[in-house]
């Protein structure tokens, strides 16, 4: 018991033996001891009820994220090789960030038996006029650059594709050079270094598979 309810409890039997009067002392002093024994076990109750109820909001807080990341799941296995390659916490933050972008990939661009293997946000440098932002995009057919908006779709066989480099672009940027024949493509305005070269390299070894 703490010195300042010490003190209380003090004075509340002060209180008690001035009001009592001619009553029976130790009567009253029953009394006041079961409200003091109902009273904390009121506390100790109430403290029990609000431990629970934090309790149950953090597990539905929890079980909410699982649904979630199960539902994002579902939608990036069908654009990204989930089984083979796994999967990097970039390509699982976009689909989770874009999901109609995504999921409309399988629906409107990809052919029948096109699985997508993984993709980078990056902008697209056309011609010196003309630049477009969009996801480069790898699959098990062919390499596919398509706009934000899905409007503009680029089409790269494996079978043309002669090399392909990275390079710096600015103090945080990457880009992506590809040969595509006699033409040099560039893709750059890239954010992740790491998620660039797991694009690059498999651009890489499917070219190089289907020479």
């Amino acid at each position: 018991m703490g010195v300042y309810q010490k003190v209380c409890f003090a004075v509340e039997d002060i209180f008690v033996r001035i009001l009592s009067g001619k009553q029976d002392r130790e009567s009253v002093k029953n009394k006041v001891r079961t409200y003091r024994g109902n009273k904390a076990a009121y506390k100790i109750q109430k403290k029990q009820d609000r431990h629970s109820r934090v309790q149950e909001r953090n597990q539905a807080v929890e079980a909410q994220k699982e649904q979630e990341k199960q539902r994002v799941l579902a939608m990036l296995s069908h654009v990204v090789d989930v089984q083979r390659l796994n999967y990097t916490q970039y390509e699982f933050n976009e689909v989770k960030r874009k999901p109609a972008f995504f999921n409309s990939l399988r629906t409107n661009i990809f052919e029948q038996g096109e699985q997508g293997l993984t993709f980078v946000h990056c902008e697209f440098d056309k011609s010196k006029n003309k630049e477009i932002k969009g996801y480069l995009i790898i699959t098990n057919k062919r390499v596919l650059f398509l706009d934000d908006r899905q409007t503009t779709v680029q089409k790269y066989r494996y079978q043309t594709i002669r090399d392909i480099t990275w390079f710096k672009d600015g103090v945080l940027e990457r880009g992506l050079y590809i040969q595509y024949g006699v033409k040099r493509l560039e893709f750059d305005e890239i954010y992740d270094s790491a998620q660039m070269k797991r694009v690059g390299n498999l651009i890489k070894q499917l070219s190089t598979q289907t020479a």
